[in-house]
């Protein structure tokens, strides 16, 4: 006679074929990240650190890519020296402040780029220049106080300030 025998198969390589096929069935089911739309604006915590301070809080807002770069508006409106000019102060009612404009690298360091989602779409034939999707812009006093966060004093007159320019730069043609 001849002996047959029963063919096993190793219950390891089961389990880890298991384990694969779901892990395959499972990140096809999971969808995209939706990014956060911001309406008006959004303060935002955790920008820069200012030597001496917790991160500072950021005023963000979506870009209007058909207008001039905001760096190139700024320059024009507060006179300064090169549309590369970062940070620089500004006089609200006699008092000194400094505001510090995110370039697109730090705004994805400090804030993600994918943590936010464009609600007003352009073609690429519409948009002036290079420009970032979202601007971020952070506001110090002369005591290196945080003026955007909730605890600070300056808060309302911050947000209220970055507001007006936010919309004087929007309402640009």
């Amino acid at each position: 006679m001849f002996h047959v025998e029963r063919i096993t198969q190793n219950p390891a390589i089961k389990g880890i074929i298991a384990i694969l096929l779901m892990v395959f069935i499972l990140q096809g089911c999971i969808g995209a990240k939706v990014g956060y739309q911001i309406d008006d604006y959004y303060v935002s915590e955790n920008g820069k650190e200012i030597l001496g301070t917790k991160p500072l809080n950021a005023f963000i807002f979506e870009n209007n890519l058909k207008n001039l770069p905001f760096e190139q508006f700024l320059a024009v409106k507060y006179k300064l020296d090169s549309y590369l000019t970062r940070d620089f102060w500004i006089t609200i009612d006699n008092n000194r402040y400094k505001l510090l404009v995110y370039d697109y690298l730090e705004f994805d360091k400090y804030f993600g780029t994918a943590n936010f989602a464009v609600v007003n779409q352009e073609n690429i034939a519409n948009i002036v220049g290079g420009q970032p999707k979202f601007i971020a812009i952070s506001m110090i006093n002369e005591s290196n106080e945080d003026c955007l966060s909730s605890k600070s004093i300056f808060q309302n007159l911050a947000i209220n300030y970055l507001r007006d320019l936010k919309n004087e730069y929007i309402s640009i043609k």
